[in-house]
């Protein structure tokens, strides 16, 4: 790095949230595997640690890449509850930007390490929620550095967001929503929540995504959060930047991913990179490793002996990642019941804040001989695990990925956000999953678009449970492995050469970096 000249300099800067952290840090792999090229992440402290395990997992030992990403904390916390870190990173990010782009050195408030000086920012690569990031960029930079807003997410919910009604989208609903507002005398927040909670039983036609109600949309509610605040701001966030980087590829999102796409660039005549799957080279094929710490030798000792037991593919990892739990804890006893009356072995893991689970319920999965519960799990390590035959996920889009790309089939627990419109990808248009209705509470319990009232009682938990578990034992189950297989071999074409992701990477580096 001699030659400053020659160096290209690419910020990236994730929200708090492991989810939209992990898949940040794979692209800062690939990003910084083209040579030449410095990458610093912008971040919190709460995942410095894992980010830093993330960048290593990129490459072979002692890489030269590794010596140019820098993972910097924008400030010292010990806090690791995500809606109380995003204000002090919103906080703390200008600073941090305008030190980057004089070109002076930079400090991690965590670690105290200094990084050297580099050149000016090439370009800037911010998460959907960091519109104020955006913002700050712009006022020290104008739109002379080009600020690249980044989902990791399926399409069709980028579509049901963003794009036109004709496309089953939303439309500019902050418009309708300040217009609402003052008609009707209340708080552009309170209508905006009302806005995305209201359902009428309307038909959602997304292209690429199956039919649905709108209230199959959001089959159950896990916490209040500013729902209609994040949406506004990522929707300018959307109008505002330079051009989007997805994390998704064809092979999983197919149509709807055509037609983002089209729309974007003849609407808003802005690129497009689909550079999907982001995680770490070889992961689909590799065994990967997992600490020495005295938690994952007790995980590992415990899936070891599972599979010693029931054999390969015998067991499920169940997650409902770092924010989502259902609210309901009747749900899970009603699951750990089943599962280990019909010997089951499983992994539960409960790291979101929101989870609760009972002393009771803890000492039953310690006590039955084939289960674990543990607060936190290496999930890429148990997924790839031969024991690991399944996996129970809400849907989060990078645990989805993680599984896909070892050819792990799933079993599906939705609530909000892009989680039913993945559940529905993944059930329906790949054939890779289950996809549990009983579990869905409040307006979810109205009847599908499929015709089935879900019952939400703790009966009809227990028989889909049984019913969903023979048939992961039976031909079903093996229908749906061979298609999660196909799809490992699809996801590992994309960053082969002349794969679609790397294709897309090289057409961003041509674009914007290459001049």
């Amino acid at each position: 790095m001699s030659d400053q000249s020659k160096i290209r300099h690419i910020i990236l800067a994730p929200i708090p949230a492991y989810g939209h952290t992990r898949p940040l840090c794979a692209l800062a792999g690939r990003l910084a595997a083209q040579g030449n090229t410095v990458i610093t992440l912008l971040m919190a402290p709460n995942y410095l640690q894992p980010a830093k395990s993330d960048i290593i997992a990129q490459f072979p030992p002692g890489h030269e890449a590794l010596g140019r990403i820098r993972i910097v904390s924008l400030f010292d916390s010990a806090d690791t509850n995500m809606f109380t870190l995003m204000p002090k990173a919103l906080e703390h990010y200008p600073a941090a930007y305008e030190t980057l782009h004089r070109g002076s050195p930079i400090k991690c408030a965590k670690t105290g390490t200094e990084f050297a000086a580099v050149p000016t920012p090439a370009a800037v690569i911010l998460d959907v929620f960091a519109l104020p990031q955006l913002h700050a960029t712009r006022a020290v930079s104008g739109t002379k550095i080009p600020v690249f807003m980044f989902l990791a997410t399926n399409a069709g919910t980028i579509i049901r967001l963003f794009c036109p009604k004709s496309m089953g989208g939303r439309g500019d609903f902050g418009a309708w929503i300040d217009a609402e507002a003052v008609r009707v005398g209340k708080t552009a927040d309170e209508i905006g929540d009302e806005f995305f909670k209201h359902s009428d039983g309307t038909i959602v036609k997304i292209p690429g995504i199956p039919e649905m109600y709108d209230h199959e949309t959001f089959p159950q509610i896990s916490f209040d959060m500013p729902i209609a605040a994040l949406n506004r701001g990522a929707y300018d966030m959307l109008m505002a930047c330079d051009g989007i980087f997805l994390n998704t590829l064809p092979a999983y999102d197919g149509e709807s991913l055509i037609a983002f796409k089209d729309w974007v660039r003849q609407s808003l005549k802005k690129p497009v990179y689909a550079v999907g799957p982001l995680l770490p080279p070889g992961y689909g094929k590799e065994q990967i490793s997992t600490s020495d710490s005295p938690q994952d030798v007790e995980l590992k000792s415990f899936l070891d002996a599972m599979r010693s037991k029931y054999g390969d593919k015998s067991a499920l990892f169940i997650s409902f990642g770092t924010v989502f739990w259902p609210k309901r804890d009747d749900q899970l006893e009603v699951l750990v019941d089943t599962l280990i009356e019909k010997q089951f072995p499983f992994v539960l893991c409960h790291p979101s804040p929101f989870a609760t689970v009972p002393d009771a319920l803890l000492e039953k999965i310690k006590t039955s001989g084939i289960a674990m519960a543990t607060a936190w799990a290496p999930q890429q390590y148990i997924l790839s695990h031969p024991v690991t035959g399944w996996f129970l996920t809400h849907c989060g889009h990078g645990g989805v990925f993680e599984a896909l790309a070892r050819g792990v089939p799933m079993i599906c627990w939705p609530f909000e956000a892009d989680q039913p419109i993945g559940a529905a990808i993944l059930s329906q248009n790949l054939n890779v999953a289950f996809h549990l209705m009983e579990v869905r509470t409040g307006k979810g319990l109205q009847q599908l678009y499929s015709g089935k009232v879900p019952q939400g009682t703790d009966a009809s938990m227990r028989a889909e449970f049984k019913e969903v578990i023979d048939n992961c034992r039976g031909t079903v189950g093996n229908e749906k492995r061979k298609n999660a297989k196909k799809m490992q071999a699809e996801f590992s074409k994309a960053w082969a050469a002349g794969g679609s992701s790397l294709l897309a990477l090289n057409e961003f580096f041509a674009r914007h970096l290459l001049a």
